[in-house]
């Protein structure tokens, strides 16, 4: 394909280019390149702090299994069966909800 310089000059009007523009991608000698950064909102601060201890917090917590086995091993473990069957309902709950 050949580009004829009436072809040029149509694109250059099109897309108003003139001579006297400067190329905004080219960068002087002494100009600054930063690299990408990143600003967070409080919330996503808040929630990146909240994050960071759910992570740093063991998923079992050892100290409170030994107290209920030592408590079993004693007889002296006590459930109450209103208890029992109040957290039955809401996970019930929970779950016909969340469509399970």
């Amino acid at each position: 394909m050949i580009i004829s310089n009436q072809q040029v000059n149509s694109i250059i009007k099109a897309y108003n280019i003139t001579a006297t523009k400067k190329n905004p991608t080219i960068l002087s000698a002494g100009s600054v390149q930063r690299g990408d950064s990143l600003l967070l909102s409080p919330e996503a601060r808040e929630l990146n702090k909240i994050r960071n201890k759910i992570d740093a917090t063991p998923e079992i917590r050892s100290g409170l299994v030994q107290e209920i086995k030592t408590a079993i091993e004693k007889g002296e473990y006590q459930v109450s069966s209103e208890e029992v069957a109040h957290r039955m309902l809401v996970r019930s709950l929970v779950d016909h909800i969340m469509g399970g």
